[in-house]
């Protein structure tokens, strides 16, 4: 029973590890809610989550948040308003093409349109953490993501992919979604985040060794 409650027990450690993404999911929701923040938001989530996962947390997981947030919040913010612009001049694109372009034509540029998405979307998921993680100028930043991108190709998909499935349960698998949708609400950035996490610090450190 007294290894129950040790602090070196699995189960405990597990259990503490699921309440700390829980409550960086909410602290990301929140922050998230005026939109514009939403960059600076995800960043200090991936800052809060790398430090959980290679246990070098100092402070406690709402203040490491709320300092990176701080601390991050122009760079972000910047990155952010950047891509709201291009997934709206995306959804744009893809709404006069349906007006207007039909058949083999239109096939053709949906296709192109998806590309250019996950391209945006490939540079967002590395952005944040390497803005999370390094101290640089927004140019090497963007230059580094999209070198990361190109050069992970498959833990960008699998990254990408995590970020957007609960849009695409919703939009394609409408029971699955219902289902999952507690896991969502209750975890769902934390999730996502920890599995950058666990994707990129093996990347990070082997930068880092070579540097």
């Amino acid at each position: 029973m007294k290894n129950l409650f040790n602090l070196d027990n699995p189960v405990f450690q597990f259990l503490t590890r699921i309440a700390d993404l829980v409550i960086c999911h909410f602290l990301c929701l929140f922050c998230c809610l005026p939109i514009v923040t939403a960059g600076a938001s995800f960043t200090a989530l991936a800052k809060t989550v790398q430090g959980i996962t290679r246990q070098e947390m100092v402070a406690g997981t709402s203040r490491t948040f709320l300092r990176a947030f701080r601390d991050n919040f122009k760079q972000a913010t910047l990155v952010w308003l950047c891509a709201l612009l291009a997934f709206a001049a995306i959804a744009c694109d893809y709404i006069l093409m349906r007006l207007f372009v039909a058949g083999t034509m239109f096939t053709v540029l949906t296709v192109l349109l998806v590309l250019l998405l996950f391209l945006v979307l490939s540079v967002l998921a590395y952005i944040f953490p390497l803005m999370a993680r390094y101290e640089n100028t927004l140019r090497e930043h963007l230059q580094n993501a999209i070198i990361l991108a190109i050069s992970k190709l498959p833990k960008t998909i699998l990254m990408v992919f995590v970020h957007v499935a609960p849009i695409l349960l919703a939009l394609f698998f409408v029971d699955i979604f219902v289902y999952t949708m507690p896991f969502w609400i209750f975890i769902g950035f934390g999730f996502s985040a920890q599995v950058d996490a666990m994707l990129l610090n093996p990347v990070f450190q082997k930068l880092e060794e070579e540097e």
